[in-house]
């Protein structure tokens, strides 16, 4: 991956890039997409999301290590997730690689990376991140998405953070 191409995206644009990439693992690894669509849903919400929070709220909820703790939905109040959502993803997560929750909780803390601040210069905690979930990819050999779709996605846009945008655009599973 290029630093200095990956310097120029917005966190909007990071964040699109690292869904690509779990969707890539998704892809690779050959599950069944159709499981997986309620996650994806709520991730791509970054792109779009006028609110932060509402988007760390289900995330957080959703990360394998943090879901997969409780046996039942009573053990936990989840704010976001329903009864039937928390059923479905416990039975999802118990048959599902390592990889997967090395990457959902690794796009949740990209796009937490600069939650309550203003992004300055090139974003460096974020692109930290961006280059943990790439190295991360490359290590397991699963495909890298190309950084060019994601360029138009400028880090001078809304100081830093990028417009918002529909990022199940980019999606490889998603088809609206």
């Amino acid at each position: 991956m290029n630093l200095e191409q990956m310097k120029q995206i917005s966190l909007r644009g990071r964040v699109a890039y690292g869904i690509s990439c779990f969707e890539n693992v998704l892809i690779t690894l050959e599950y069944d997409l159709n499981d997986w669509i309620n996650v994806l849903n709520y991730l791509w919400q970054f792109t779009s999301t006028q609110h932060l929070d509402d988007w760390n709220e289900i995330i957080v909820e959703l990360i394998p290590e943090n879901l997969m703790e409780f046996d039942t939905y009573e053990e936990q109040e989840f704010d976001r997730l329903s009864r039937d959502e928390f059923v479905s993803l416990s039975q999802l997560y118990q048959s599902t690689e390592e990889s997967i929750g090395i990457l959902l909780r690794d796009i949740y803390e990209l796009g937490i990376s600069h939650a309550y601040s203003v992004i300055e210069g090139y974003g460096e905690s974020s692109l930290i991140l961006v280059h943990r979930i790439a190295d991360y990819m490359l290590q397991h050999s699963f495909p890298l998405p190309n950084v060019g779709s994601f360029l138009k996605y400028a880090i001078e846009e809304n100081r830093g953070w990028g417009n918002r945008f529909d990022g199940t655009a980019l999606s490889k599973v998603i088809h609206k």
